[in-house]
């Protein structure tokens, strides 16, 4: 299980995205940029990025 936990603390690259209707922020790898976008999401930055915090 701390495998798992550990490839989310990993820093990679990725994007911050805003839902400016309802003020929620989340991270994303690309990969899941326009499932993001789909759901009303806009790209606010785009860099270096850890999923989770340790």
């Amino acid at each position: 299980m701390d495998e798992y936990l550990d490839k989310l603390t990993e820093e990679r690259e990725g994007y911050i995205m805003r839902n400016e209707q309802t003020n929620v922020e989340i991270k994303c790898t690309e990969e899941f940029v326009e499932a993001w976008k789909q759901r009303g999401f806009v790209i606010v930055s785009k860099g270096k990025i850890r999923l989770m915090d340790k």
